[in-house]
């Protein structure tokens, strides 16, 4: 049965099918061999929907996840997540209590932040932080020669608990890269200063984990930090083989009409009918989170055949080819569209189509996009 039938409200849904996460957990964790997984829910789980994400993943027995931001780890908190939160960002020092408050892990970054955590132990509660280190990524973190006071200022503090080391890999992607083995250098020699690991060690993301096998070796770390791969989004020529999307995005069909050969669409007059075809207008746009880089690029599915993209992505609408009456693909108003997912192209054409990466193409679905999670089976 289509997702969206003519009388139901929604103009565009993200449908999320836990079996797919559930899926791509299980096949990740087999080749993690034993390393905690630390799942990546920022970015509202990459499009997903953190909340219920992360509740279904608390549910498959996972301990541990990270977000990018503050407000992003209140919020699951608030949603009653009851699992190790790791903040990625940057803490600004006047902040700190309110991390402590919610019993959330933060990332010490200079030397600044981490008296600050040392301040907020004594009035606010104990502090469990990661010391990230800039090994060569160039964002945030001390740099190594920074590291190893600053852990020590750390590990004297009453009330802070050192509890991650940390760095990340700026090509973990690109095994052949030489950069990787030089910030695993880097990373290591900062661990052999302070006379081994003070803490439990994490350097690996997707791309370290499938790619990058030096970053997830037991015997050196003992987590690794799941995100793009655990929504089946990673890169299929370089990924396990049993990853698969748990996105699907889907609109409808709002008019279809058959038109002129000469007849152009859209904004700028960008296509042009070399045929006398049907036209279909589809409720989804740039607003949407649907890119007008894919304006005369694309495809969408729609009754089992591929459509293309007939002029401009407009904010609100798209039009898609259907073909000539009669020879074409018979499908009427409130029939479904597939932007990208099963019955439609994959998010990999899209993000190809669209001249960026599956992040972008996920991240940037908007809120005006109803989610709609599909039970595991």
């Amino acid at each position: 049965m289509p997702t969206l039938l003519p009388d139901d409200p929604a103009s565009a849904v993200a449908e999320i099918d836990l079996g797919a996460l559930r899926d791509n957990l299980d096949a990740l964790r087999r080749r993690a061999a034993g390393l905690d997984v630390v799942a990546v829910v920022k970015a509202d789980a990459y499009g997903h929907g953190a909340v219920p994400v992360s509740r279904f993943l608390r549910a498959e027995g996972v301990e541990r996840f990270a977000v990018a931001t503050l407000e992003e780890a209140l919020a699951l908190r608030a949603s009653g997540l009851d699992a190790s939160i790791l903040v990625f960002a940057a803490p600004i020092p006047a902040q700190v209590e309110r991390y402590v408050r919610a019993g959330l892990e933060l990332t010490v970054t200079s030397p600044e932040v981490a008296e600050a955590v040392c301040a907020a132990a004594l009035h606010a509660g104990p502090v469990r932080a990661h010391v990230k280190i800039d090994t060569g990524m160039g964002r945030i973190g001390l740099a190594p020669d920074d590291a190893v006071g600053t852990v020590r200022r750390l590990e004297r503090a009453p009330g802070v608990e050192l509890a991650g080391l940390w760095t990340h890999f700026a090509s973990s992607d690109e095994p052949q890269d030489p950069w990787n083995r030089e910030q695993w250098r880097r990373f290591r020699e900062v661990i052999r200063k302070l006379g081994g690991a003070p803490a439990p060690i994490h350097a690996a993301n997707s791309g370290g984990l499938l790619c990058n096998p030096v970053a997830t070796d037991p015997a050196e770390v003992s987590a690794v930090r799941l995100g793009i791969a655990l929504y089946g989004l990673y890169d299929p020529s370089e990924a396990v083989a049993e990853l698969r999307p748990a996105m699907r995005l889907v609109s409808r069909l709002t008019q279809v009409k058959t038109v002129p050969s000469g007849t152009p669409i859209s904004y700028g007059r960008t296509w042009t009918a070399t045929r006398e075809t049907r036209i279909g207008t589809v409720s989804i746009g740039y607003a949407d989170g649907y890119r007008r880089s894919l304006s005369n690029r694309a495809e969408v599915g729609v009754l089992g055949a591929r459509c293309p993209v007939a002029g401009r992505v407009c904010m609100d609408m798209v039009m898609v080819d259907l073909g000539p009456d009669g020879q074409g693909v018979p499908a009427g108003v409130g029939d479904e569209v597939v932007l990208f997912g099963p019955g439609g192209p994959s998010p990999f054409e899209v993000a190809r189509w669209a001249g960026t990466i599956t992040y972008e193409v996920v991240c940037g679905i908007t809120g005006r996009v109803e989610r709609r999670v599909l039970p595991a089976r």
